[in-house]
């Protein structure tokens, strides 16, 4: 909806104490609260009606109407009175709930599984399923293709997924959910406020340490020194391994004669559910997957780890998908955090600010991703992020600056 019109209805919110504005993308619970719905043209119409629930509209553009349509809300409130106490169109409503939704026993969707359990047992299941090009094109884009050639062999090989942690209670359920097909899940949380360890918890297979955090580095040689399996999968919070990917996997590390000690993955970034293409994400890629015999984080960097590996390294060929961006402050502060890290390094190795780190490099880098990495080609998220990263480089410098300066360590 237009912005103007949400700012318009807050402040009716806040001049008016009988109204109330929610921000929530779960309506279910206030539908199931409401006597009455005043909405325009919207789904949520017939789930409303179904509750046999009163409705009034304005100029919906439905060609069949089955409850209150206005032309004019200039007698709203006789209307809604009208609705609540005589309920008018409680018979069209009737029609709708017979013709969509019959029961109200509460066994639909017991009823929907015998239904498909009864079919399968009477026609098996469908080698492949028949669509039109243009919805199976559709369904691809959503889900991902199907997958081919599944690992159905023999385990000879146990992994164990590793994670890090701090205030991720937006992500931590979904991607334990994600990580179940490693034998092993293993969180290392530096005492997070957010709730994150209770609800990592409720996961009774998955082990969670809290430790305070000194430094990436430190904090991942850590957790990776916890994992009983050889085989290592270590992947962020907002990171989530899609099928295809998970396939591949069990099938490299059951592999009798694999020789590679690590594997990099390319990183699918989401720009607030959306495919960032370019803004030198489009080759990004790192180490997810490796042989915890062949391989030590780096002592010499404390953000933006390196592991020294022992051996060959490979790149698998499926991508995780990396949901960085899903809030502009958030994103803006883990970016000056990271930067600021780096200026911790730098001040480690006597390196200085000048004049032209604070206001030339900043320029510099939005030029970077914005043109040479075709970040331009992303439209309004290509400017966002490279500004993003312009103004983090700029932050790391001012940091450096007051390290030298003895402002702050």
């Amino acid at each position: 909806m237009s912005k103007d019109l949400i700012n318009t209805y807050k402040v009716i919110s806040k001049e008016n104490a009988n109204v109330i504005f929610i921000e929530d993308n779960n309506i279910i619970k206030y539908l199931l609260l409401s006597d009455l719905m005043v909405s325009d043209t919207s789904s949520v119409i017939y789930e409303f009606l179904l509750l046999n629930k009163p409705v009034i509209t304005y100029k919906n553009i439905n060609k069949t109407i089955y409850w209150d349509n206005s032309t004019n809300y200039n007698n709203l409130q006789e209307k809604i009175i009208t609705n609540l106490e005589n309920d008018p169109f409680s018979s069209q409503r009737k029609y709708i709930q017979d013709e969509y939704h019959p029961y109200s026993d509460g066994k639909s969707a017991e009823r929907m599984l015998n239904a498909a359990k009864k079919f399968v047992h009477n026609n098996g299941v469908p080698a492949k399923r028949k669509l039109p090009i243009d919805r199976a094109l559709k369904i691809n884009s959503i889900f991902g293709k199907p997958i081919k050639n599944t690992f159905n062999g023999r385990k000879s090989e146990k992994l164990s997924a590793l994670l890090i942690t701090y205030n991720e209670i937006r992500n931590i359920d979904a991607v334990i959910e994600n990580l179940k097909f490693a034998d092993e899940i293993i969180i290392v949380d530096s005492y997070s406020t957010d709730g994150t360890v209770e609800a990592i918890k409720k996961h009774p297979k998955v082990s969670v340490i809290q430790r305070a955090f000194k430094n990436y580095s430190d904090q991942k040689a850590y957790a990776l020194s916890l994992a009983q399996n050889k085989w290592v999968l270590f992947i962020d919070a907002d990171e989530r391994i899609p099928d295809d990917l998970q396939q591949e996997i069990l099938k490299t590390i059951n592999n009798k004669n694999i020789n590679i000690s690590a594997f990099f993955v390319y990183r699918t970034f989401m720009f607030n559910n959306k495919i960032l293409r370019f803004c030198g994400w489009q080759n990004d890629k790192n180490y997810r997957l490796f042989n915890k015999e062949k391989v030590a984080f780096s002592t010499k960097r404390i953000v933006h780890e390196t592991l020294e590996v022992s051996g060959k390294s490979s790149i698998l060929k499926n991508k995780l998908i990396h949901y960085a961006y899903f809030d502009y402050n958030i994103y803006k502060q883990k970016r000056i955090k990271y930067e600021q890290l780096k200026a911790q390094e730098d001040f480690d190795k006597n390196k200085k600010a000048t004049p032209y780190h604070l206001y030339i490099k900043p320029i510099g880098k939005f030029l970077e991703h914005y043109i040479i990495k075709l970040g331009i080609l992303d439209g309004n998220k290509g400017i966002i992020i490279s500004y993003l990263y312009a103004n983090a480089t700029k932050e790391r410098y001012k940091k450096l600056q007051q390290l030298h300066n003895g402002e702050q360590k």
